[in-house]
């Protein structure tokens, strides 16, 4: 019951947002746009989504290294099965089938598996952060009421980057404050759940001992990113959209924040909306229509691609949809998600991670 009234205020806040999109354009305007485009752009966007996914898989690698030593290549194709599940089940549930797949198939804990996607997670956050802020930086046309906001909201961005870098320091320390503080603000079921992913994140760093392994795993953070911002701005170029790679940051950054809210799986009409909210932020000039067919262009160049292979590499790994589908209509993937607070990390959790990462390929 509470995930079909998930799924109905996701589909209803989609709508809402794709209409909001549309606010401008008209038919011909689209047609016009589509004709027009720059197609020839495509398959620079999949080497760049080619190179955002591989890059994921190789930090995930680094992640599990000191408990499991798997190449880049046995995670990438889990990797892209969790994500074409992203697109096609609500909730953001391909992450934990991607747990799912890994915990099977290469005998991993659960709560190891998922200590890594909590710590991909915070440091996501302090790539788009810092990239966000960075494009913030070069814009120049940012009407003064939305410069002000973004000051703010930088300044924000800079406390949440400060509070990652404390955790990821000083974490038992932190994990004892955030808990005291959470006690006093939040009800008691949020904070437990807020610090239950926190715990999970800690159990991956205290595994990590190799500061080398920490900053290869933060560099290639800021370079997937900005590998996404770039398939933004390329879209956008397709379809004549006068921009600069500072707008293409800013809209990964707003796009980023965005697919948090609920709405339907694959997140129709929040990206075609960030997309537009950020033109506006940012007081560039822009055809409706050209942004919204740009927003659809960049949709569907990682939309299509990521589904098909993620599926394809369920096929080839033998993972059967039922056992899937079992697992999200039965508690399991919860159990997997719960499974942090119950498991230890296994095999060698102390083994130096710069080691796996000097010897990866």
């Amino acid at each position: 019951m509470k995930r079909a009234i998930a799924l109905i205020i996701g589909i209803a806040v989609s709508v809402f947002l794709f209409a909001r999109s549309m606010a401008g354009t008209s038919m011909e305007g689209l047609r016009v746009a589509f004709q027009s485009a720059n197609y020839l752009t495509l398959p620079l966007m999949l080497l760049l989504l080619f190179g955002f996914y591989w890059l994921k898989a190789m930090r995930w690698k680094w992640l599990l290294a000191p408990v499991c030593p798997l190449t880049t290549r046995q995670l990438f194709k889990p990797l892209l099965i969790g994500f074409a599940f992203n697109n096609l089940l609500p909730a953001h549930l391909g992450e934990f089938v991607r747990v799912f797949v890994v915990r099977t198939r290469h005998g991993i804990p659960a709560s190891t598996v998922l200590s890594t996607v909590v710590l991909e997670r915070i440091f996501d956050v302090v790539a788009i952060l810092a990239l966000f802020s960075l494009g913030l930086l070069f814009t120049d046309n940012m009407p003064q009421e939305y410069r002000d906001n973004a000051l703010i909201f930088a300044g924000f961005c800079v406390i949440g980057v400060l509070c990652v870098a404390a955790y990821l320091i000083w974490t038992d320390w932190f994990l004892k404050l955030s808990e005291t503080m959470m006690n006093w603000v939040l009800p008691k079921a949020i904070s437990s759940k807020i610090l239950e992913m926190l715990q999970a994140g800690a159990h991956g760093l205290h595994a990590l001992k190799s500061g080398k392994a920490i900053f290869l795993i933060a560099v290639s953070s800021l370079v997937q990113w900005t590998l996404n911002g770039l398939i933004a701005y390329t879209a956008l170029k397709a379809f004549h959209v006068p921009v600069t790679i500072s707008a293409g940051m800013i809209i990964t950054g707003v796009t980023a924040m965005g697919v948090t809210i609920p709405s339907t799986p694959g997140y129709f009409g929040v990206i075609q909306y960030c997309f537009r909210i950020s033109m506006v932020a940012q007081g560039i000039p822009f055809d409706p229509s050209q942004v919204m067919a740009a927003s659809v262009y960049y949709h569907m160049s990682m939309y299509i691609p990521v589904t098909l292979l993620g599926l394809y590499y369920m096929v080839s790994m033998k993972v059967k949809f039922s056992d899937i589908t079992k697992a999200a209509d039965t508690h399991e993937l919860e159990e997997v998600a719960h499974a942090a607070a119950d498991e230890e990390f296994a095999d060698n959790p102390s083994a130096p991670a710069a080691q796996q990462v000097d010897g990866a390929s």
